[in-house]
């Protein structure tokens, strides 16, 4: 298996998932993304995950004279961490959701970078949706609330449809990684 037929195999093991739970649980869905802006644990994780995945993105890269700073990552992070939780908690999930979907976004365009299908702009567009999300819930997290509504829908009918549709999705991922890539 290519790097992009894993990529694509787990971004669309995700959509199936979320599809499925949609699609299942309407009402829990539609409930859990109202409650998702204000609510503290899952903004925590996630802002932990964005430092601690950032960080070992900067060690990975040449800062020129700014790799003697390096070492230093291992005490700022955990600082970091305790900084943002304390005082960026107003609407601290969306932001650092944004902050997942920009980190995610770089593995899945390097893997698809140098793919000879053309079909790699599957996976390309999905990562640029992902950058285009999360820049707007990084600056802007209270647009997580308005754009929610329109893109999980308003009742459980729309969620059911939606969790469809993103069921077809992470099915034509998986197939793509299966047979494509």
């Amino acid at each position: 298996m290519s790097e992009l037929s894993i990529v694509s195999f787990l971004i669309g093991l995700l959509a199936l998932a979320i599809g499925v739970i949609s699609m299942l649980k309407p009402a829990r869905v539609l409930a859990d993304t109202e409650r998702f802006p204000r609510s503290t644990w899952p903004g925590r994780i996630l802002a932990a995950i964005d430092l601690i995945w950032a960080a070992y993105n900067l060690t990975l890269m040449h800062l020129g004279i700014f790799d003697a700073w390096k070492v230093h990552l291992f005490w700022i992070v955990p600082v970091a961490i305790y900084l943002c939780v304390k005082y960026l908690d107003e609407l601290l999930s969306p932001r650092a959701l944004g902050g997942l979907f920009l980190l995610a976004a770089g593995p899945v365009l390097a893997a698809a970078r140098w793919h000879p299908s053309d079909w790699r702009l599957v996976i390309t567009v999905i990562a640029y949706l992902w950058i285009l999300l999360g820049l707007t819930f990084l600056l802007e997290p209270w647009w997580f609330r308005r754009l929610m509504p329109r893109l999980v829908g308003t009742n459980n009918l729309t969620v059911r449809i939606g969790g469809g549709i993103k069921t077809l999705i992470g099915l034509g991922l998986i197939a793509l990684a299966l047979f494509i890539y």
